[in-house]
C-alpha cells in the first residue's frame, strides 16, 4: 500500500476523510469558457475541447494529464513523469556511491531513499546549512541523497546555491566564500525596508496590485543573495538535474486565507523545479506556469514565470502571521500533539524549569513547548534595544531605494506596474475593466500615523514593526503583505472533503472562483517541511534532518518541531517512529538523536540534528583537538544572546559567518560515523520490507 496523503493542519482531531476524486467545470457560463479558451495558449493533450467543459470523473489511480492542470490520486502517481525520471538517473548514481562509501556489493533496488532536510531559522539557518552542504560534499554523502527539503531560511541557501551557474560541477565552499561576502556587508537596505519602508511604498503603489513579499521584500533578499543573477528562475534548475547527479530540491510554502488562523486553515505548497503542487487537491502545474492565469484547468494568460528571488521571498515571509496569530503565540504544544492555550501571564513561567547546562520538564508524565519560536517570539522585549540601532533613512534614500527595486523587477523580467507606459493599451475592455476592479480594491489602503502601540513587537524570523505602522487594522489580515499568485484550481470545482477545515466547516474550503492563493513562510504550519518527503512514490527511509529552530536558550529542548511532525504523521495515518524524550530529559542537549521503530522495517529511521556548540570548543575537527589560541574563536553560544545569530539579524560579519559555518559543518563530520550506520540500516530495512511502498502506522486512528 502507499503512502496516504497528508493532511493540511497540524491540530485535526481525525484523520482525513478520504476524499472523492471526481472534478466539475460547470460553475462559469458558457461565454465566459468560450471567451477563455479562445485566448488560451494551451498545451493541452486532450483535443476535445467539449469534454473538457463537461462534469466528468477520471481515472485517477494513475497520474494523468487534464489540460494544464495534472491530476493524480491521493495515494499513487504523485510523481510527474520527469522525477520519475530524475529518480531512475539519480538512483543508478547513488548505488554506485554507496557502494563506494559502505565499501560492499549491493543490489540496485536495495538502494534507500535518503533525504535532506532544513529548518526554517532566518539567515541563521542560511548560513548553517552552507556548513552542511560543505560537510556532505566532502564525506561524499550528499553522493548518497535523493531529496533536499527546505523550508524559509534553509531554502535561501539550497536556491543560492543550485541558482549557482557552476553548480553542481563546482565546490560548494567557493559558493559559500561569495555567500559570506555579500552578507558581510552592510545590508541597510533589508533592514530599512522592513523596519521602515511599508508607509513608504503604501503611498508610492497606492492604487495598484501589490503585496510586500514579492514586490519588496524577495527583491531586496534576492539584490543580497544572488545579485549577479536577478532573472533566474527555478524552473531553469531542472537542467541540472537531468543527470541525476545532485538531489532534487523541494521548496516549501503555505496556502493561508489572508484573515484565518493558519491552525484552523493551512495548505502545504511544493515548490519544485518541474512543477508546483498543493498534494491536498490531487492537482499541479509546471512550474514554468508560477503566477499566470488559469481558468476550468486552461491557461487562459501566459505570464512570464515568477522570477526566483520573489520565490525567496514567499518561502521566507514569516512576517505575514496575522493579529490573531501573534497574539497566541503564548500557545503551548505538548509531546502528546495537543494545544494548550495560555492562561495567563503566569503561564509562561510554569513551562520550564531550565538549568543552564541542562533542561528538565516540571511534570514528569507531560512536557510542554512552545510554538514555533521562529515565528512567534516570546522575549522580544530584548532585541528592542539591539533593532533600534537600524536608522530611519531619509527621503532621499527611500527613493533610491524605490528605483532600485523596480530596476531589480526590470531585471527580473517583471516590470512593475509603476514603471509601465501610461499610453500602453489594454488588449480589451475586460483588460481594462479588471484592472478598474483591481485599484478599486486595492485603495482601501490606508495607515494612520496616530496610532500608537507599547513599544516593537518583533516577529522572530522576519523584523521589528515600527510602532507608528503596526496596527490592529493592519495585523486583522495578511493582504498587501502576503503574497497573492493567481490561482491555478479557478472554477476547477472539488468536493469539500478537499480541503482541511476544523468540525465540517466548509466555509474554509477552496472557494471555486477564488482569484488569488495566498502563500506564505510555511514555518507559521511548522518548522521542518516534512510533509514534502511523506509523498506517494517518494518513501523515504532515511531523513537528515536539521533543526535551526529558535530555543531561546541553548540547553534548552530541542524537540518541539520534531514532536509537531511526529502529530502531523499521526493524524495521516503514516508511519513515524515514536518520538521518546523522556529519557532525555535532565541531560544536556546533544548534536544528533536518532529515532527509528526496531520492529518496523517500514518506519523511516530519523536523524534529528541538533545546533549546539559542544564538541565544537574543544576539536577544530574530529580527533584534532583545539590550540589554546583558538578557543577565543569558539567562544559563542547560538541562542543564548539572543542577538548575534537571531533570525532578525540580516548582516553577518566574516567572523561569525565562519563561526556558524564552521559548526554546522562539524557537527555533520562528527557523526559520519552514525550517518553511515544509519545508511547501511536503511538498506537491511528495506531488504527486509515485505512490500515496498509506506503502511499506515499501527496506533493511527481508525
Amino acid at each position: 500500500m502507499a503512502q496516504r496523503s497528508f493532511s493540511t493542519s497540524t491540530c485535526q482531531d481525525r484523520p482525513p476523510r478520504r476524499r472523492s476524486l471526481s472534478i466539475n467545470f460547470s460553475s462559469c457560463k458558457q461565454r465566459g469558457k468560450d471567451e477563455y479558451h479562445t485566448k488560451s495558449k494551451s498545451c493541452s493533450t486532450e483535443p476535445n475541447m467539449i469534454q473538457q467543459k463537461q462534469s466528468f470523473r477520471p481515472n485517477r489511480k494513475s497520474s494523468r494529464t487534464l489540460s494544464d492542470l495534472r491530476t493524480f490520486d491521493n495515494n499513487e502517481g504523485f510523481l510527474c513523469e520527469k522525477e520519475q525520471e530524475f529518480q531512475e538517473k539519480r538512483k543508478l548514481y547513488i548505488h554506485t556511491a554507496l557502494q563506494k562509501l559502505l565499501n560492499t556489493v549491493l543490489k540496485a533496488d536495495d538502494v534507500p531513499h535518503i533525504a535532506l532536510m532544513g529548518s526554517g531559522g532566518g539567515y541563521r539557518a542560511m548560513v548553517a546549512m552552507s556548513g552542511i552542504i560543505n560537510a556532505l560534499y566532502n564525506s561524499k554523502i550528499l553522493d548518497c541523497i535523493l531529496y533536499t527539503a527546505v523550508l524559509s531560511g534553509s531554502s535561501w541557501f539550497i536556491t543560492t546555491l543550485y541558482s549557482h551557474p557552476e553548480w553542481p560541477n563546482i565546490d560548494p565552499k567557493y559558493i559559500q566564500k561569495q555567500l559570506k561576502t555579500d552578507i558581510s556587508k552592510n545590508p541597510k537596505s533589508i533592514p530599512q525596508i522592513l523596519r521602515y519602508s511599508w508607509e513608504f511604498f503604501c503611498t508610492k503603489w497606492k492604487g495598484k496590485s501589490w503585496n510586500f513579499t514579492t514586490d519588496v521584500f524577495g527583491p531586496m533578499l534576492g539584490d543580497v543573495l544572488i545579485p549577479e543573477r536577478l532573472n533566474c528562475k527555478w524552473s531553469e534548475q531542472k537542467d541540472k538535474l537531468s543527470e541525476g547527479t545532485v538531489p532534487l530540491p523541494l521548496l516549501s510554502a503555505i496556502h493561508a486565507k489572508e484573515e484565518k488562523n493558519t491552525k484552523e486553515f493551512h495548505e502545504w505548497v511544493e515548490i519544485s523545479p518541474y512543477e508546483v503542487s498543493i498534494q491536498h487537491y490531487g492537482a499541479a502545474i509546471d512550474m514554468t506556469n508560477f503566477g499566470s492565469e488559469f481558468d476550468e484547468g486552461l491557461l487562459t494568460r501566459r505570464i512570464a514565470e515568477m522570477p526566483l528571488f520573489e520565490i525567496m521571498g514567499i518561502c521566507g515571509s514569516a512576517y505575514t502571521l496575522t493579529h490573531e496569530e501573534l497574539a497566541n503565540k503564548d500557545s503551548s504544544y505538548s509531546k502528546t500533539g495537543a494545544l494548550e492555550e495560555s492562561v495567563g501571564p503566569s503561564r509562561k513561567n510554569e513551562e520550564y524549569d531550565i538549568e543552564c547546562d541542562s533542561y528538565q520538564s516540571t511534570n514528569s508524565n507531560e512536557s510542554y513547548f512552545p510554538e514555533n519560536d521562529d515565528v512567534f517570539d516570546e522575549e522580544e522585549e530584548k532585541h528592542e534595544l539591539y533593532q533600534s540601532n537600524i536608522s530611519e533613512p531619509s527621503m532621499e534614500e527611500m527613493e533610491d531605494l524605490f528605483k532600485r527595486i523596480c530596476q531589480i523587477h526590470n531585471e527580473g523580467g517583471r516590470v512593475f506596474e509603476e514603471n509601465k507606459n501610461g499610453n500602453e493599451k489594454k488588449d480589451s475592455k475586460a483588460d481594462i475593466a479588471e484592472e478598474n476592479a483591481h485599484r478599486e480594491q486595492h485603495n482601501e489602503i490606508s495607515f494612520m500615523h496616530s496610532c500608537s502601540l507599547e513599544g516593537d513587537v518583533e516577529i522572530d524570523g522576519a523584523f521589528d514593526y515600527p510602532k507608528n505602522i503596526l496596527m490592529e487594522q493592519c495585523m486583522k489580515t495578511r493582504r498587501h503583505r502576503a503574497a497573492m499568485v493567481n490561482n491555478p484550481f479557478r472554477n476547477v470545482s472539488f468536493d469539500e472533503t478537499d480541503s482541511f477545515c476544523l468540525q465540517g466547516d466548509t466555509s474554509s474550503s477552496l472557494k471555486n472562483d477564488l482569484e488569488k492563493l495566498c502563500l506564505i513562510d510555511a514555518g507559521l504550519a511548522f518548522n521542518s517541511p516534512y510533509p514534502l518527503l511523506f509523498q506517494p512514490g517518494r518513501d523515504v527511509d532515511l531523513i537528515l534532518s536539521f533543526d535551526f529552530t529558535d530555543r531561546k536558550k541553548d540547553c534548552n529542548s530541542p524537540f518541539k518541531t520534531l514532536l509537531r511532525a511526529e502529530d502531523w504523521a499521526r493524524k495521516q495515518e503514516i508511519k513515524f517512529p515514536k518520538i521518546k524524550v523522556d529519557k532525555y530529559e535532565g541531560k544536556n542537549v546533544q548534536e544528533l538523536y536518532i529515532f527509528e521503530d526496531e520492529n518496523d522495517p517500514e518506519c523511516p529511521i530519523i536523524m534529528h540534528f541538533v545546533l549546539v556548540n559542544k564538541d565544537f570548543r574543544t576539536y577544530k575537527k574530529p580527533g584534532v583537538r583545539r590550540r589554546e589560541s583558538e578557543k577565543q574563536f569558539v567562544n559563542f553560544t547560538i541562542y543564548d544572546d539572543q542577538k548575534t545569530f537571531h533570525c532578525t539579524n540580516f548582516q553577518y560579519s566574516e567572523e561569525n559567518f565562519d563561526r556558524l559555518s564552521q559548526l554546522s559543518e562539524f557537527i555533520v563530520l562528527n557523526n559520519i560515523a552514525h550517518i553511515e550506520a544509519c545508511i547501511s540500516k536503511s538498506i537491511q530495512n528495506k531488504q527486509n520490507r515485505i512490500q515496498p511502498g509506506r503502511q499506515k502506522h499501527p496506533s493511527s486512528p481508525v
